[in-house]
C-alpha cells in the first residue's frame, strides 16, 4: 500500500482506494485496510475522521413545502443562475424576483442527492452544479465540497455551494463555518457570500466566518483573503486584505467595521469541540444557547448578564448538559422558555 502512515484525514478522504473501501467495501479491500490498521493502530483516529469526511458528501433529504421550494428556487436562481445552468436537477423558473436576505433564501435548504461521489478529477469535463446542506441545532457537520475544499459547519448554520463555470466557486453562508479551501491549478476564485454586503474572496487558505444576528466576523488562520464590503449609502465597494491572525468585525445595522489582531486558536476552537472563554459574559452564554441549540434562556436579574469568566470548557452537543456547565461556570441559574 502507499505511504498511508504519513496521511492526514484529508489525504485519506481524497484517496480513490480509500473512497472505494468506505463506499463500496468488499472482501479484498476490507482485508487490505483492516490488515493495514492492525499494523498502524496509531492511525485509527485519523482513518475514522477520514471516513466521516467521505460519507459526509451524501446529504440527507429535506422535506419542503411548496411555498418554501418556490422561495428557495427564486432566490438561488436569481442570485446564482443569472445565466442558464446545465444542471439537470435544477428546474426552470418562470418568475424571478430578488430575495436578497438569507432569511428567505435559506428558510429551508434543498439537499440535492448525488448518485456519485462529489470528489471529481480536474481532467474531467466541467459540469455546473448547485448543492446545499445545513447543520441542525445541537450538531456540527464536517464535509468536503465538490472542489475538495474542507468545511466544518457549526450548529444551526446553512450553506449553499455553486459553481456555474470553471473560473469561479461560490458559497452562501448563514451561520458559522471554518474553511480549508483547496487551491486549484487554474487559480479558481473561491468567494464566500454572507448576504449582508460583505463577501470573502479566497485564493487558497484556512479561515473562519461567523454570520449570526447583526454581526459578521471573518478570521484568517492561514493564507490570504480579500474582503469586499459594499457601503450602505453610496454603494461604493471597499476592498480590504487580511493577514493570518487578523479579524474583521462588521456590523450589519450601520455598516461599520473594524480590523484587529486576534488569537485565532480561540476563534476556531469550536471546530475541535472546545469553547474558549475570554472575559465571557452570561449574555454571551445566552447567545451561545440560542445559536447552537435554538434555545431561549434567561436569568432572573439582568445585572447577572455582565458576569464574566475566562477559561475553556468542552462543547457538549446536548442543550441541558451545556446549560448545566454554564450554570457551574457563572454560579447562576438559567431559566428556559
Amino acid at each position: 500500500m502507499q505511504q498511508y502512515h504519513i496521511y492526514t484525514a484529508r489525504d485519506f478522504a481524497l484517496d480513490e482506494d480509500f473512497q472505494q473501501w468506505v463506499l463500496k467495501p468488499d472482501v479484498k479491500n476490507n482485508y487490505q485496510w483492516e490488515t493495514w490498521l492492525k499494523q498502524h493502530p496509531e492511525k485509527q483516529k485519523v482513518v475514522d475522521d477520514a471516513i466521516i469526511l467521505v460519507k459526509s458528501v451524501r446529504f440527507r433529504d429535506y422535506q419542503l413545502s411548496g411555498e418554501q421550494k418556490d422561495q428557495l428556487w427564486d432566490a438561488i436562481w436569481d442570485d446564482i443562475a443569472t445565466d442558464e445552468l446545465p444542471v439537470q436537477t435544477m428546474p426552470q423558473k418562470s418568475r424571478l424576483h430578488r430575495l436578497f436576505s438569507w432569511k428567505y433564501a435559506a428558510a429551508a435548504l434543498l439537499a440535492i442527492l448525488l448518485g456519485t461521489l462529489w470528489i471529481t478529477h480536474e481532467n474531467k469535463q466541467f459540469q455546473a452544479l448547485t448543492l446545499s446542506t445545513s447543520a441542525a441545532p445541537g450538531e456540527t457537520k464536517r464535509l468536503l465540497l465538490p472542489d475538495s475544499s474542507e468545511v466544518v459547519l457549526n450548529a444551526g448554520s446553512r450553506l449553499v455551494y455553486a459553481q456555474k463555470n470553471a473560473l469561479l466557486r461560490e458559497v452562501w453562508l448563514d451561520g458559522e463555518a471554518w474553511f480549508h479551501v483547496h487551491h486549484t491549478k487554474g487559480n479558481t476564485k473561491f468567494i464566500v457570500h454572507t448576504y449582508d454586503r460583505l463577501s470573502v474572496e479566497v485564493l487558497g487558505t484556512q479561515f473562519n466566518v461567523s454570520n449570526f444576528g447583526n454581526k459578521i466576523a471573518v478570521t484568517l488562520q492561514q493564507g490570504s483573503i480579500r474582503l469586499h464590503i459594499t457601503e450602505q449609502q453610496s454603494q461604493h465597494e471597499t476592498q480590504l486584505y487580511l493577514q493570518p491572525g487578523e479579524m474583521l468585525r462588521y456590523n450589519k445595522q450601520d455598516g461599520e467595521y473594524t480590523k484587529s489582531r486576534t488569537d485565532v486558536t480561540k476563534i476556531v476552537a469550536w471546530t475541535h469541540g472546545q469553547l474558549m472563554m475570554d472575559e465571557y459574559t452570561v449574555a454571551d452564554a445566552i447567545q451561545f444557547m440560542q445559536q447552537v441549540f435554538d434555545k431561549q434562556v434567561s436569568v432572573k436579574d439582568t445585572k447577572m448578564l455582565r458576569y464574566r469568566v475566562s477559561g475553556s470548557m468542552p462543547i457538549v452537543y446536548n442543550a441541558d448538559t451545556m446549560l448545566i456547565q454554564f450554570e457551574k461556570a457563572f454560579g447562576v441559574h438559567f431559566y428556559k422558555h
